[in-house]
């Protein structure tokens, strides 16, 4: 549960940040994951950044059309239930396509768009 809220915390601030970026048109799909870590797999810094956790991350990611833009690492690093902090995009899906096609992946335990906001 604690994990869950610092997800959503996550996202507010990432949703806040758009706001400078209004008038403009979103020209690729950008959503929030959680993954899971594969059982047998440790997760360290040294492993989100070019280890085999790291691979397995960019696996999921081009499987759903996406790219891994960035990893929360304190925040993967700090969650007791193991859980992967992701920050994915694509030039080809929006993000609600990017972020269905993330869904069917038993390995994704959550995924959110990351929608811009626009100001009237």
């Amino acid at each position: 549960m604690r994990a869950l809220r610092i997800f959503l915390a996550v996202s507010m601030t990432l949703w806040l940040l758009s706001f400078p970026a209004c008038g403009a048109a979103a020209k690729r799909g950008e959503v929030l994951a959680v993954l899971k870590t594969p059982a047998g797999m440790e997760l360290t810094e040294e492993s989100l950044k070019s280890g085999r956790i790291r691979r397995y991350i960019d696996l999921t990611t081009d499987e759903a059309g996406g790219k891994t833009a960035g990893v929360f690492e304190a925040l993967t690093l700090a969650n007791k239930e193991r859980y992967i902090f992701v920050f994915i995009v694509s030039d080809e899906k929006t993000s609600e396509q990017l972020a269905e096609a993330l869904k069917t992946d038993p390995n994704v335990v959550s995924v959110s768009p990351n929608r811009q906001m626009h100001l009237n």
